[in-house]
């Protein structure tokens, strides 16, 4: 089997092909691609004589059947605006697995469906941290509960890490824009970074994170019909504060247009004002027998792109190592969570769970 991982030198996509290239069970070559030839070459050149390195631009249709040829299987770590590559994969019968955070984009290739189906080839999306592992928390939780209510997730980043241009410029963007969430029977729009929700977050304590357009809640909504929310702080209060208010005052996107997103991604990642660490925390509320409860799931560690490639690899050879349907689906709907977190363990992040129980109007707080 051979795995081509397009944009496979950023920080993301040189985790992916390490960890494919040593597995025992990963397949037997692995295309690092990207536009930079050199960067592609000097990557598969350090990870072993069966990765190798080609220069490949996406915006390049007529690229694509060369590129594809003799490829089973395709790991994306490129944002795109269209689903062009996506299509001609799943016509070619080529397995494809996403690391993007567009609802945008997922909504595109959900519509792919039945070419996939009708061409054997099986799409996952939703392959990271968040959305990724917040996905597998929510859905193991959500299958503990016989009703739920509400689901809420949390996403704490360190400052201190160096994030690609890429996604710097993802999470700047969303700051401040309006999106729609379901609330309460009805949708409602709300703006990025506005409104507050206390979130814990077992190793940080508790924090006042902001609403921010995570895909995970719009997928969650649309696959478990549930109410889903997402938050975003960072592990400097004062940053994060300072994050709200402009936003609240919308100060910020009036100002982010005049320095021009290009030069705030630019000037943002010069900045080193919090750590490495990070961590998600998802909270879901529902029922369980006669027992209201609130069931906690959180993990935390250091750097989350690191977490981003050893999920994706490991999807990556989850589904070729058991039998996955044909068709487009989000990691939740065909993975198992346990697999997955056991990898994140071995690698040395930590999983914490909690429960509330509120049976009577004292709730009780179970750790482990």
């Amino acid at each position: 089997m051979t795995t081509l991982i397009v944009g496979g030198y950023g920080s993301v996509g040189r985790t992916i092909a390490g960890e494919l290239a040593t597995a025992s069970d990963g397949p037997s070559s692995v295309v690092v691609a990207g536009r930079d030839e050199t960067k592609a070459a000097t990557v598969a050149a350090e990870l072993g004589e069966n990765v190798s390195g080609i220069a490949f631009d996406l915006q390049r249709t007529d690229l694509y059947a060369r590129v594809l040829e003799d490829i089973d299987h395709v790991v994306m770590c490129v944002d795109q605006a269209g689903t062009a590559f996506v299509e001609a994969c799943l016509e070619r019968g080529i397995d494809y697995l996403d690391v993007t955070a567009s609802d945008e984009f997922f909504r595109r290739v959900e519509r792919l469906d039945d070419v996939a189906r009708d061409h054997g080839a099986t799409a996952v999306l939703s392959v990271g941290l968040a959305p990724g592992v917040t996905n597998l928390l929510a859905k193991r939780m959500t299958d503990q509960l016989s009703t739920v209510s509400e689901i809420r997730i949390g996403v704490l980043l360190g400052l201190g890490e160096a994030f690609g241009p890429a996604a710097s410029r993802w999470t700047l963007e969303r700051i401040g824009r309006e999106f729609t969430v379901f609330d309460a029977g009805r949708s409602r729009p709300v703006r990025g970074f506005v409104t507050p929700e206390p979130i814990e977050f077992p190793r940080y304590g508790r924090r006042r994170a902001y609403s921010f357009d995570f895909a995970d809640q719009h997928v969650l909504h649309r696959t478990l019909d549930v109410p889903a929310k997402t938050y975003l702080c960072f592990d400097s209060r004062a940053v994060t504060a300072a994050v709200y208010g402009l936003s609240r005052f919308e100060v910020y996107r009036p100002t982010a247009e005049a320095i021009g997103l290009d030069r705030l991604t630019g000037l943002v990642s010069t900045l080193s004002v919090g750590g490495e660490g990070f961590a998600v925390s998802v909270e879901v509320d529902g029922q369980q027998d006669s027992n209201a409860k609130t069931l906690l799931r959180a993990i935390d560690g250091e750097e989350q792109s690191r977490v981003t490639g050893l999920v994706a690899a490991n999807v990556s050879m989850a589904i070729h190592g058991t039998s996955v349907p044909s068709g487009v689906y989000h990691v939740h709907e065909i993975l198992d969570s346990e697999s997955i977190l056991d990898v994140l363990r071995e690698r040395g992040y930590r999983l914490t769970n909690s429960e509330q129980v509120r049976e009577t109007s004292n709730p009780v707080t179970l750790m482990s």
